[in-house]
């Protein structure tokens, strides 16, 4: 009863609408279900949160959090989540540009179990766009829960990013109940099932990012420092860099032998140090190979040619001779790059860069464009420049590794 009555009230209050609608998908339908209606019919919304936990309890999902797909599930997913009292996350569709810059809001673990709450399911691109982004922050989910199946495709789209998707109904289920409520006539229910029998798969224009495992990234990659990174990280199983932000030469030795064994990077600022002298810096060196991680050096490097090559390679830092890589600014140009490539195609071993396309401060004066120029230098001198200093992906298309700034370390 609790089914029949969930139907016969979204009907009552509009959530179910028969005439010609056009889909997310471009579908042109015989019938709409706008659902987002629920949030101003409380008592509606908690019925439809107890429905939502009784499914989980009788088909048995395990799940650490609860995402509502933006914006229409989130009600939704706050009801699920007071029934059963797992805490909620949200995705948001786009990053924000100030404050934290989330683009997931709420508290999770990489590696929690999502449970993915959506109103309607007709092709999946919703709940595929919401799984992309919490895979990308380490999230894994194998359940994803509607209330609404509309019968065209989006169970099976979803099924085969092993997802099981269970829903609560099925368009032919309320197609049924109005028609033996009289809510719709004979027309209106021939109609529609002819609909559905014409349009049984309507597919889906997501394109999914492929993963790859370290190793296969690693294979992947023509940059050497690139390629020993990836090494690095699969033969550790981490991508953890640490920022050893410390004063003093001993601190700075102390750390990289505790947590050596643990990263794969070390991040350094050395000119903050108040105690530099070169014969400690091998010490450095010394202690990244017994532990088998890189060093990285913050210099973020910004000028002409001729002074950041002899910042890079002189001066009493000599920062080519123990850093296996560095980061630059674009502002400065192709010159800037060039400078630094021409030192390290002097070096011994590999040398390589990455390049700052965004930034976290507040009032940066960076924008797309400028990101977007930052990844054509980047392409352009690809042997050198092997990744990016960014706050969220940047270039779905580029073979530059992105790394971002923002992870807590």
């Amino acid at each position: 009863m609790e089914i029949e009555e969930l139907i016969e009230e979204l009907f009552n209050i509009g959530c179910i609408k028969f005439g010609e609608f056009t889909l997310k998908s471009g579908l042109k339908s015989p019938v709409y279900f706008d659902l987002r209606l629920l949030i101003s019919y409380p008592k509606l919304l908690l019925l439809a949160s107890k429905i939502f936990s009784k499914k989980i309890s009788e088909s048995s999902i395990e799940f650490d959090v609860i995402c509502g797909v933006p914006y229409g599930a989130i009600s939704l997913a706050t009801g699920v989540s007071l029934e059963t009292n797992k805490p909620m996350i949200f995705k948001r569709k786009d990053a924000k540009a100030h404050g934290t810059k989330n683009l997931i809001e709420g508290i999770y673990k990489i590696d929690d179990r999502c449970l993915i709450v959506d109103d309607v399911i007709t092709s999946g691109i919703s709940i595929l766009e919401t799984l992309e982004g919490l895979k990308q922050a380490g999230i894994k989910i194998s359940d994803a829960l509607v209330i609404l199946d509309r019968e065209q495709g989006g169970i099976e789209n979803i099924a085969r990013h092993n997802v099981k998707v269970h829903s609560i109904l099925k368009t032919s289920d309320v197609l049924e109940i109005l028609h033996k409520k009289n809510k719709i006539n004979d027309a209106t229910l021939q109609d529609t099932q002819h609909f559905l029998n014409k349009n049984k798969r309507v597919p889906t224009s997501f394109k999914e990012i492929k993963e790859y495992s370290f190793e296969e990234r690693g294979e992947l990659t023509k940059n050497p420092i690139a390629k020993k990174c990836f090494q690095i990280m699969a033969l550790k199983q981490t991508n953890l860099c640490f920022s050893a932000d410390v004063d003093s030469f001993d601190k700075l030795l102390k750390l990289a032998d505790e947590i050596g064994p643990h990263i794969c990077i070390l991040k350094t600022h050395i000119d903050i140090l108040k105690d530099f002298n070169m014969d400690k810096i091998q010490s450095l060196v010394d202690l990244s190979i017994k532990h088998n991680f890189l060093i990285f050096e913050d210099r973020k490097f910004a000028d002409i040619g001729n002074t950041v090559k002899s910042q890079y390679d002189g001066g009493i830092y000599k920062i080519s001779k123990w850093s296996n890589f560095i980061n630059a600014h674009s502002i400065a140009g192709s010159g800037c790059i060039q400078g630094l490539r021409e030192v390290a195609s002097q070096c011994i071993e590999p040398r390589g860069c990455i390049l700052i396309a965004q930034l976290s401060s507040k009032n940066n004066l960076i924008d797309q464009n400028y990101t977007d120029r930052t990844v054509q230098m980047a392409e352009e001198n690809s042997d050198f420049i092997f990744g990016f200093i960014c706050q969220k992906k940047i270039d779905e298309q580029s073979n530059i590794y992105s790394h971002n700034s923002r992870c807590s370390i």
